[in-house]
């Protein structure tokens, strides 16, 4: 056929879906469940006049909206021709989620996507060896994003491998546990899940069980870092007590995994060193990617065999990172400036949106190269290695004129097993405050404290306050004294319902500060928000409803 894919997200609004399918002209209209269709045929459709089709996947064949009864009509004709595609021709238009503004539509070429399947490859020895035929995933990533579509969809088929479908995010520990994965594609919050859990059962524990967890952890780490060339090898009473430990500890939260993992990969945002370090003491070395949509999506990553952690890799073959200074100009190996990339990943462009197609697709230093500004701010060694330091609209001034980029210190207090969620706050104020969402288990858990307690109560019990105030400060003691928050509040968690998180779970930050513009106020004792006073983030933005 020849047509393009425009995926959208079953989380979406019915307004989404509706500016998406008039703003790419799409003429059909694929709904996976009846509950879908049911609201895309009430709410959609009679805005969306250029919509031909409708077809629901799973109706029963026979019923006239189903795909089935599509399929055995098509049966009973003659063959369409096919109508094969050029490398050249527009495969995917897949929207933005949104972070900030109108989603844009960004065009994906088959050559696009197919320079990340065979990128890949490249990145090992033996190109079948990246993802084998053997391996088995769990997805649970949507695959209306390029990430979740891109490098496991399309990179499980290309290479052989086979996947199981997770039924959702409730249910991943329990979805682990019945397809066993060789491999998997996942964002840092699965992987802190696990880290969080392990901790608090660790803290939970009698002393014998909990210097057991401990002793089993820290030898993991010794052999990782031997491993990696960076420490010793283990003595030999140490691997004694590593073989002994590793099968009545670490081989239980492998377990949590479902027991077969060669290794995993990490992307969709940043996953703090902790995190990945962890993995690696358990036995399960994760692999940090970097990429965005426009890149189809990915720009560097680690690989299983050549990995340094706290890094998002080097580049895929034909891919060339440019790290671009304040003045324009490339900068020096290991300076830091706004990371830049061109290749055969380079998205087409933003769908019948010129203008912003220009903002990020400039000529590059070569005088003939597309170059694409990915507005994250970064640094790259001389060798090769891709660090991300934050974001270039993320980042802000204080009142005293000191850039502060947040993303660092977020992780950093998100690091801690107390905290779920975290945002910054202080464009032009004083000093840095924080909305925090608490994990409010591990805090029952810590103190005892019963399930009947409201959360409310939890939230001014002086304790409670008192330990995430050490959290912050032990955290964030590696930070600038003017980066840590003076000041925080606890708030309701962010979701995909309330808009705070794009469907791939990425916190819409200028969201949540507008709706808790008035919480961030009296953080810095005023009554309330004056209407010329501009937002903590620094951002220009309408206020959100």
């Amino acid at each position: 056929m020849n047509a393009t894919l425009v995926p959208m997200y079953e989380a979406q609004l019915p307004k989404d879906w509706a500016y998406i399918l008039n703003d790419s002209g799409c003429s059909a209209l694929f709904c996976a469940t009846q509950d879908i269709f049911d609201r895309a045929s009430a709410e959609v459709l009679p805005s969306t006049p250029g919509v031909r089709a409708a077809l629901c996947l799973d109706a029963p064949a026979g019923e006239p909206h189903a795909f089935a009864t599509a399929m055995d009509r098509a049966a009973e004709g003659s063959a369409a021709p096919i109508a094969a595609p050029a490398p050249d021709d527009l495969a995917n238009l897949v929207y933005t989620s949104g972070t900030t503004g109108q989603p844009k539509g960004v065009e994906l070429l088959h050559s696009n996507s197919a320079s990340n399947v065979l990128g890949v490859r490249h990145m090992v020895d033996d190109p079948r060896d990246f993802i084998r035929e053997t391996d088995v995933s769990l997805a649970f990533l949507p695959w209306a994003h390029s990430y979740g579509q891109t490098c496991e969809l399309w990179c499980a088929v290309a290479h052989g491998a086979s996947m199981g479908v997770g039924r959702g995010v409730p249910q991943i520990l329990e979805d682990l546990s019945l397809v066993r994965p060789t491999t998997l594609f996942a964002v840092p919050t699965l992987y802190k899940r696990i880290y969080d859990g392990v901790h608090n059962l660790m803290e939970a524990a009698n002393p014998v069980r909990k210097g057991l967890m401990k002793k089993a952890l820290a030898l993991g780490r010794k052999r990782s870092e031997a491993r990696a060339g960076s420490g010793p090898e283990l003595g030999f009473v140490e691997k004694l007590q590593f073989g002994a430990l590793d099968g009545i500890v670490l081989d239980k939260i492998r377990g949590r995994f479902g027991g077969r993992m060669r290794h995993g990969f990490v992307a969709g945002a940043a996953c703090p060193k902790e995190i990945i370090d962890f993995m690696d003491d358990i036995g399960i070395p994760i692999c940090e990617g970097y990429g965005l949509t426009e890149t189809s999506p990915i720009i560097s990553m680690n690989s299983p065999y050549n990995r340094k952690p706290g890094s998002v890799g080097q580049t895929l073959k034909g891919v060339e990172v440019i790290i671009v200074g304040e003045d324009g100009l490339p900068a020096a190996p290991g300076d830091e400036g706004e990371i830049c990339c061109t290749g055969p990943n380079v998205m087409k462009g933003y769908y019948n949106n010129p203008e912003a197609t220009a903002e990020v697709i400039t000529l590059a230093p070569d005088g003939k190269s597309r170059m694409f500004h990915t507005g994250d701010l970064g640094r790259m060694s001389h060798d090769g290695w891709v660090r991300i330091t934050g974001r270039l609209k993320e980042q802000y001034k204080l009142e005293n004129g000191k850039y502060v980029c947040p993303t660092p210190i977020e992780e950093a207090i998100g690091m801690s097993r107390f905290v779920a969620q975290v945002v910054l706050a202080g464009a032009n104020r004083p000093h840095n405050v924080a909305l925090i969402v608490p994990d409010w288990v591990s805090i029952r858990a810590e103190f005892g404290i019963a399930d009947a307690v409201s959360d409310d109560l939890l939230a001014s019990d002086e304790r409670v306050r008192s330990l995430i105030e050490d959290e912050i400060q032990s955290n964030c003691a590696g930070l600038k004294k003017f980066e840590i928050p003076q000041d925080f509040t606890f708030v309701a968690p962010f979701t995909a319902a309330n808009n705070m998180l794009t469907p791939k779970m990425s916190i819409r930050r200028h969201v949540v500060i507008r709706t808790y513009e008035d919480e961030v106020a009296l953080m810095y004792g005023y009554e309330k928000v004056e209407d010329d006073l501009e937002p903590a983030d620094g951002a220009k933005h309408e206020k959100v409803a």
